[in-house]
């Protein structure tokens, strides 16, 4: 279920999903610390301990919480090169699309694939231990990829200022 959901894509549309404040305080401690205890978010919301985990759960089952994750430090794990890799296509079926998307899934130096509106079609972020393998990761999905690859932009990642915290977009 969780690998088919990945090769599907992590954002779902559909009907809209309306939060009240007790779903906006939980979100909130659990944007700070995913491994908060149902206890810990019962004492620091004042909300009851079974309300507190059955709303969790159907936070989980609407798809609101898409799932909880650790953040690694990448240059503290030994991957110095953590870059950004925007593509454009060009000549692309939908079994091309998806060939290209696959490829990318499979490979475990690509954290995260995004395909986005504007000037790119995809964002790739990639975590290599070296220069060299940076380029061999490259180099594999261009040429393996040079008949729908229109154009490439490669873009460090230095310092991280905000990750994915949108308990603040909650409108109650």
């Amino acid at each position: 279920m969780q690998r088919q959901m990945e090769l599907q894509g992590l954002i779902r549309y559909g009907e809209k999903v309306k939060l009240d404040a007790k779903d906006k305080k939980i979100v909130r401690i659990l944007e700070e610390n995913a491994r908060a205890t149902i206890a810990d978010i019962s004492r620091k919301t004042g909300i009851q301990r079974d309300s507190v985990l059955y709303r969790i759960n159907r936070m989980q089952q609407q798809n609101v919480i898409r799932f909880f994750r650790t953040v690694l430090n990448p240059s503290l794990l030994g991957y110095d090169i953590y870059a950004v890799a925007n593509y454009t296509l060009q000549n692309r079926t939908h079994e091309k699309e998806q060939a290209f998307i696959h490829h990318l899934q499979m490979q475990p130096n690509v954290v995260y694939i995004a395909k986005v509106s504007g000037q790119w079609d995809f964002i790739v972020n990639i975590a290599a231990k070296n220069m060299l393998e940076f380029d061999n990761i490259l180099s594999e999905i261009r040429i393996r990829f040079s008949d729908i690859i229109k154009d490439s932009q490669i873009s460090s990642i230095i310092q991280e200022y905000k990750y994915d915290k949108m308990v603040d977009l909650i409108n109650l």
